[in-house]
């Protein structure tokens, strides 16, 4: 019993000390990340000046023109006041917050050398403890019977001459085994203290980390928005003359848009593609690619952005019509800024416009006469001409207005998705699957219900008798799932993060694995292999020597030359992949219950083209 409570302590031991070294590395990059956002704030404040004293000038010189100020400048002047205003006010308390990271790293270091500590205070008792649990053991096995506990006169007969002196030592090795005893527990204590103090460096250093990417969105965002505007009066000074259209421009990007739209349908219907090499071979060998869905349970297409818990336009929405002048052909989902936006299906990129001063969209041209079109987009991630896959990541949300990809006309949290198919629009709802929407009640007028029923009754699983987990946060609701399935090391949330970071998988995905391949450590055919990277049904069997390198494997596999090109559950399995290179062999059971842990994970059914990827594949070169 005493020998296996070490080893514990020693596998305890080995875990920890791997995540120690992401602690360690964090801490350093913290450093350097505070003092770059410090800088960044800086630079906005003495930037801000500028652009005030900018429009001042600008000011002087209109009212030269017109004492009462132009009607289409006064509204580009109101809209640059808005934003310098929200600058301000974004700079002090991104100033203030920043002091936060300042106080995660003091406390970061002092735990990291409280672990030291104690991790040296307790490695020369380990050693001691062990060595002499061994020659305890190999005492009795020589001198005790088989229960352990009284020695065996037969053995005591041929081990020794001189058997009172041998039962004197065996005596004192028993005295000696109950104050070993009290020292074990002692150590077990320690190294309790000592995760539980890892645990606490891990919850810092996810708050920190939180706080880091939180404030340096803030200000990537307030630059964007101080270069906007000052590229904004810059054009408007040097083209005085042309104010009326320049403001057109400005106040009608969205229409602008649209017309560009039909214009690209137009070309596409009539095959009258732009003229670069290849293109017309691309289009034409969609025809002749398999679509990345099983076609019995998965809709025509897949939403672009996880998880749909609002749309804020429906499709024809009455109210942008008499707002705008022409009809609103897509649907206006909830989506938060550098929300990971996903190609629909399998298609060829025909437009990209990428632009700092107005809406910044995407044109892709799919199979069976599909297009579709992604607007307010802040980083774009492919070109034209790229061929993409249902569900790569083509770019990211962005919506707030001031900013790159949305120009002055956002309208709050935005990913404008449009449906097309021969050359019109149709209502993107109508070739989604409705079921994967979080709330049905809140998001989807009555008209859509029905459809909604039916997608949920064409999914592969039943969910309407699926248990979720308990927790109103992503992150409560995967710790809850792991406390319930999850094996020692393998429940902690912190070790689960530690394990994807850097490999843009989602973490939440590498859990449903783990929980599909061997019930989250329960099950184990071979040493810390919790995915069963490598095994195959052959019977080739590939140990690990801690479990952080075991659980890590199964994002690297994912990421790596065989299956670096997937991007969808289904894409992973037998069951959704008939021909090409997959990950489990099963048929049905493995992606079954894959999707069945992520439902209960993210709070709503979980389709099987649901994208795994949270970021471009970083062991791949880009294009």
């Amino acid at each position: 019993m005493k020998k296996i409570s070490i080893l514990s302590l020693f596998m305890l031991l080995m875990t920890s000390s791997t995540l120690s070294f992401a602690q360690s590395s964090t801490s350093e990059t913290l450093t350097d990340a505070t003092t770059q956002a410090l800088q960044g704030v800086q630079s906005l404040k003495s930037g801000i000046d500028q652009i005030t004293q900018e429009l001042f000038a600008l000011d002087d010189a209109e009212r030269a023109k017109n004492p009462n100020l132009d009607a289409k400048y006064r509204e580009a002047r109101d809209e640059i006041v808005r934003v310098i205003n929200s600058i301000n006010v974004t700079t002090e308390k991104i100033t203030s917050s920043i002091q936060k990271l300042s106080t995660y790293q003091s406390q970061m270091q002092a735990g990291m050398e409280e672990l030291q500590e104690l991790r040296a205070s307790s490695s020369n008792a380990k050693n001691y403890l062990a060595n002499y649990l061994t020659l305890i053991y190999k005492m009795q096995l020589e001198t005790y019977g088989d229960d352990h506990q009284t020695p065996d006169t037969l053995k005591l007969l041929t081990q020794s001459n001189n058997i009172t002196q041998t039962l004197v030592g065996l005596d004192m090795t028993s005295a000696l085994t109950a104050q070993l005893s009290n020292i074990i527990n002692q150590t077990d204590n320690a190294e309790s203290n000592n995760v539980a103090l890892l645990k606490d460096l891990g919850k810092l250093k996810q708050e920190a980390q939180t706080t880091l990417t939180m404030y340096r969105d803030e200000i990537e965002k307030l630059q964007q928005k101080k270069q906007y505007l000052l590229s904004f009066i810059e054009m408007y000074k040097n083209k005085q003359t042309e104010n009326a259209a320049i403001m057109d421009q400005i106040f009608a990007s969205k229409r602008d848009v649209y017309l560009s739209i039909h214009s690209f349908l137009d070309e596409i219907v009539k095959k009258n593609y732009k003229s670069v090499d290849g293109i017309s071979e691309k289009i034409w060998a969609l025809a002749n690619l398999p679509d990345a869905r099983n076609s019995d349970t998965m809709a025509d297409l897949a939403w672009p952005v996880y998880p749909i818990e609002q749309i804020a336009r429906y499709y024809h929405d009455s109210s942008f019509e008499q707002e705008n002048g022409f009809p609103f052909e897509a649907i206006q989902i909830q989506a938060k800024q550098r929300t990971p936006v996903h190609a629909a299906r399998d298609g060829v990129v025909y437009h990209v416009f990428d632009n700092l001063d107005s809406i910044s969209w995407i044109m892709i041209v799919h199979q069976d006469g599909y297009v579709t079109t992604y607007q307010y987009l802040n980083q774009i991630l492919v070109k034209p001409w790229d061929v993409v896959m249902r569900g790569e990541i083509i770019g990211y949300s962005w919506w707030e207005p001031g900013t790159q990809g949305a120009g002055f006309v956002s309208e709050g949290e935005n990913l404008t998705f449009g449906a097309f198919r021969y050359g019109l629009a149709i209502d993107p709802l109508s070739v989604l699957d409705l079921s994967a929407i979080t709330d049905r009640e809140t998001a989807l007028p009555t008209e859509y219900r029905l459809k909604y029923l039916s997608d949920e009754l064409t999914r592969p699983i039943d969910v309407s008798t699926l248990k979720f987990a308990e927790g109103d946060t992503v992150d409560e609701r995967s710790q809850n799932f792991l406390n319930s399935y999850a094996k020692g090391v393998y429940r902690d949330l912190y070790f689960r993060d530690a394990v994807v970071e850097w490999t843009n998988i989602d973490r939440d995905m590498v859990i449903c694995i783990a929980f599909a391949e061997s019930t989250l450590g329960n099950y184990l055919s071979t040493s810390n292999n919790i995915g069963n990277v490598g095994n195959n049904d052959r019977g080739d069997r590939v140990a690990y020597g801690t479990p952080y390198e075991g659980a890590r494997l199964i994002p690297l596999t994912l990421n790596n030359g065989y299956l670096g090109d997937y991007h969808t559950i289904n894409q992973l399995s037998r069951y959704g992949n008939a021909d090409g290179k997959i990950y489990a062999s099963s048929p049905i059971n493995w992606q079954t219950n894959v999707l069945k842990c992520l439902s209960k994970i993210k709070w709503y059914t979980v389709p099987e083209d649901f994208p795994f990827r949270t970021g471009p594949n970083p062991n791949k070169v880009a294009n």
